[in-house]
């Protein structure tokens, strides 16, 4: 991916905070038709959950095997990458 790509899809970027009215919503940024969720559990801390079953990613974005490439980093630290 170009970094044109790249900053077109984080301009697009866009957060949904969890509904007073609706409890069940979570604290939700989109991008790049990806949903990365994060959110605190009682028990659990802090939860980060990452769908990209919406149905909007774009092709561009996925390989041919049906898969993303992924970083995961904590204080800067990679703590998980997938191809």
């Amino acid at each position: 991916m170009s970094q044109r790509r790249a900053d077109t899809l984080n301009r697009r970027a866009r957060f949904l905070h969890q509904h007073r009215k609706d409890r069940s919503t979570l604290p939700c940024m989109e991008t790049g038709g990806t949903q990365v969720y994060a959110y605190w559990k009682r028990g659990e801390g802090l939860v980060v959950s990452v769908h990209l079953d919406t149905g909007e990613v774009p092709d561009d974005l996925i390989s041919p095997d049906g898969t993303i490439t992924l970083r995961i980093t904590v204080n800067g630290d990679c703590v998980f990458k997938g191809d």
